[in-house]
């Protein structure tokens, strides 16, 4: 191993070992989220009493199992809750060591840096959710592909196949048991094989082969069947306790169907169309500029980016038009297509064009799948009326890779020291017959020299604000409602002195018998977690009955005034102000130098507020 090698592989082995501590340090000091919580309450009922029945709601059965399983290691609590996420979360990293040869060695470093500093990776990996689990699962998947696509290259057949079969197979059937949106992934997955099928022209004497049992088309055929048995085989063990029940199946893929377009047709969490592409630029702005113009570098498409670029813009006019048209002219609003087809649809369409080309055009499909993996994964959640912050990470893994596979390659070729190297490359490619003046040389290595030290400067200005960003979320504004990729269901860090008052006021009456009474209902996916060992609390408790418990929670809003009523009555007790989540409707207005840099709003966020009034014993 040569002195630059030993360089790489120990900034590799340093990275991961950071992105450990990153996710591992001070896991439990955040609140539990909305979400977290009961999630977290479901776990703990079957760890504790053997209780599970799926819900879509709170998507598949895999977490909650092997969670359950980590409490009995190391008990229930915040951090063991955590614990998996952000093990998983670091642990990816990894995965890039087999995709080495396909993104480069300084590639494999610069993706190993934006997953271990992403703020949206870190955050989630700090969160206990199913989402990073399903990017692990993902990159997971992806990396059976390669190595099964090169042990397919080869003459002679593999059995080592079956077993990146095998673990593909059970990384897809976990995903599909974690969260809902592994269908989607399924759906993104199927059409790719099909415009594969298209590329290499498999369909022509399809037929022909099979009748004369053609070794190759078997072999693919029962190692396609191979697959579908794992998968099925998995998903049921885990849905239905069962070997294969399809009955069971069938149920739990017609319930998460058809609540989840329930979801989308209601439009319960709905957003605009650029809520994904927003959260991207804000956070991971290098990942974004670098992954687009990685798309571009490896499908082939810098040859004509003049062109593409041309017609891209050129749609773009024209739908901003068809847009701008009703405005003006109302009457003819109902007959344009803007009128009727979705905006994500509409702006994304001629991206998803883009890769449904590249995987038919491409030399290099490896970058293909990459592209259309990301083009697909932002369409479809952009167009789904599901918006939640974490659901940006689909897009956003494919793009880490093809961004840092760009970048790895655009530094090698910043090489000072490689000033042949630069004369060629552009003597080739400008077809400049003054290049081949050596008298010019001298000249046009200072110009190489001067861009490759602007684009260095540039990528590391890049960089540190992307860092600055993600040590900014996590680390210091981890409950602030004016960070994006904090949900509203986030509760502010006080509601922890709130959670500490509770359990210091028990500790002075029966401990985890003490008695309290709650009167607002909507606290309650928070108690159910964090009073998870408490056996006598009252659940929604009218304000008008009789409030003498040493511990009353009660519902602040500025119409009733409930806490205000309750202390009239009271004797002895004090006062804890705090509330279960807050929040801030964004306007165009707040996207200002001090919102970008520091998150300031020119308003305090909006909150759901609670009362304790306690009554100390001493």
């Amino acid at each position: 191993m040569n002195k630059k090698n030993f360089a790489l592989y120990l900034g590799f082995i340093l990275i991961i070992a950071l992105a450990f501590f990153l996710r591992l340090y001070r896991l439990d000091e955040r609140v539990f989220h909305h979400d977290e919580a009961a999630v977290g309450y479901f776990t703990y009922k079957l760890f504790n009493d053997g209780i599970y029945s799926y819900d879509p709601s709170f998507h598949g059965p895999f977490m909650y199992y092997v969670t359950a399983w980590i409490f009995r290691l190391f008990g229930d609590s915040d951090y063991s809750a955590r614990l998996l996420p952000a093990l998983l979360g670091a642990a990816m990293i990894f995965l890039l060591v087999p995709l080495r040869r396909y993104i480069g060695d300084l590639g494999m470093i610069i993706a190993a840096f934006f997953l271990a500093f992403s703020p949206s990776f870190l955050y989630y990996s700090r969160f206990y959710r199913e989402d990073i689990f399903i990017a692990f699962f993902s990159m997971l998947m992806l990396v059976c592909a390669v190595k099964y696509a090169e042990k397919y290259a080869t003459e002679k057949y593999s059995i080592v196949r079956l077993f990146y079969l095998f673990l593909g197979a059970s990384a897809l059937a976990i995903m599909a048991a974690l969260k809902e949106n592994a269908y989607i992934a399924m759906a993104i997955i199927a059409f790719f094989l099909l415009l594969v099928f298209i590329r290499e022209r498999a369909y022509k004497d399809l037929a022909g082969k099979f009748r004369r049992l053609d070794k190759k088309v078997l072999f693919i055929t029962g190692e396609g069947l191979f697959f579908i048995l794992v998968f099925l085989v998995v998903f049921s063990l885990f849905y239905t306790g069962k070997l294969l029940d399809f009955h069971g199946m069938y149920a739990a893929f017609e319930k998460a169907i058809s609540h989840w377009y329930e979801m989308h047709r209601i439009q319960r969490i709905g957003g605009p169309y650029f809520f994904y592409l927003s959260i991207i630029a804000l956070y991971e702005l290098p990942i974004l500029i670098f992954g687009v113009l990685g798309m571009a570098y490896h499908c082939g498409c810098e040859t004509k980016k003049e062109t593409l670029l041309t017609i891209l813009l050129s749609y773009w006019v024209a739908a901003d038009i068809l847009y701008l048209i009703p405005g003006y002219y109302p009457a003819l609003g109902r007959f344009l297509p803007t009128s009727y087809i979705p905006s994500s649809i509409v702006v994304f369409f001629p991206l998803l064009i883009l890769g449904f080309i590249a995987v038919l055009k491409s030399r290099n499909l490896f970058f293909a799948f990459l592209t259309y993996w990301a083009m697909t994964n932002l369409i479809a959640y952009s167009y789904i009326q599901e918006k939640v912050p974490w659901l940006v990470m689909n897009p956003l893994l494919p793009l880490v890779i093809i961004a840092a596979a760009y970048m790895g390659e655009l530094i090698s070729l910043i090489n000072l020291s490689k000033k042949d190297e630069y004369l060629r490359v552009y003597q080739t490619r400008l077809k400049f017959d003054s290049l081949m003046n050596p008298s010019k040389n001298d000249w046009y290595s200072w110009v190489h020299q001067t861009r490759g030290i602007a684009a260095i400067i540039f990528i590391v200005m890049l960089s540190a604000f992307f860092v600055y960003s993600s040590v900014n979320l996590n680390y210091y504004k981890y409950t602030n409602p004016a960070e994006p990729l904090i949900q509203a269901a986030q509760p502010p860090q006080k509601f922890s002195l709130f959670l500490a008052k509770i359990n210091e006021i028990s500790s002075q009456y029966q401990n985890r018998s003490t008695e309290i009474q709650l009167t607002d209902g909507e606290i309650e996916t928070q108690f159910l977690w964090y009073m998870r060992h408490f056996n006598n609390i009252k659940w929604r408790a009218s304000i008008d009955s009789e409030l003498t418990a040493p511990l009353i929670v009660v519902h602040d809003s500025d119409e009733k005034h409930e806490p205000d009523i309750v202390q009239q009555r009271l004797s002895g007790y004090q006062r804890l102000d705090s509330a279960k989540m807050s929040w801030h409707f964004f306007k165009p207005s707040d996207i200002t130098l001090d919102y970008l840099l520091y998150r300031k709003m020119d308003r305090e966020p909006g909150e759901y507020r609670v009362v304790l009034f306690y009554k100390p014993r001493y």
